[in-house]
């Protein structure tokens, strides 16, 4: 989720940047937030682990000794410039060891990438404010 006019607000006031919501309203509107979340999704990559493969060197028999891989789930990779960042056995989002399966890996794999991508694309388009505010 792009961040908001107020969450901005607050962030400036507790810089000790006074200005008002009106203010950063504008500046916000002349910031392309879609085109920043764009670029930050462009660095990361996703894989579906075939778990047959290492990783980084790690042969999958060792990986597949992991306690957090759900019996039969599938695993994805997250890839930020090209260097794996996340190694993720189960269901993100879910309290406890829920099993990936075939059918939503990638809509799962999706919205984490979209989620990182969004927090990283929110302090750019925060700077970007702050940059027209000061």
């Amino acid at each position: 989720m792009v961040i908001t006019k107020i969450q901005i607000w607050q962030r400036l006031n507790d810089m000790g940047v006074s200005k008002t919501l009106t203010e950063v309203e504008t500046a916000l509107s002349e910031v392309d937030t879609e085109a920043i979340f764009n670029a930050e999704k462009a660095k990361y990559r996703i894989e579906v682990w075939d778990k047959v493969s290492p990783i980084n060197g790690v042969s999958a028999s060792k990986i597949l000794e992991r306690t957090d891989i759900p019996e039969g789930g599938e695993v994805y990779l997250i890839y930020v410039n090209g260097q794996l960042v996340y190694l993720q056995p189960h269901d993100p989002f879910q309290a406890g060891l829920v099993a990936l399966t075939s059918e939503n890996v990638l809509d799962i794999a999706n919205q984490h990438v979209d989620e990182l991508a969004w927090q990283a694309a929110n302090e750019k388009i925060f700077e970007a404010v702050l940059e027209k505010l000061v």
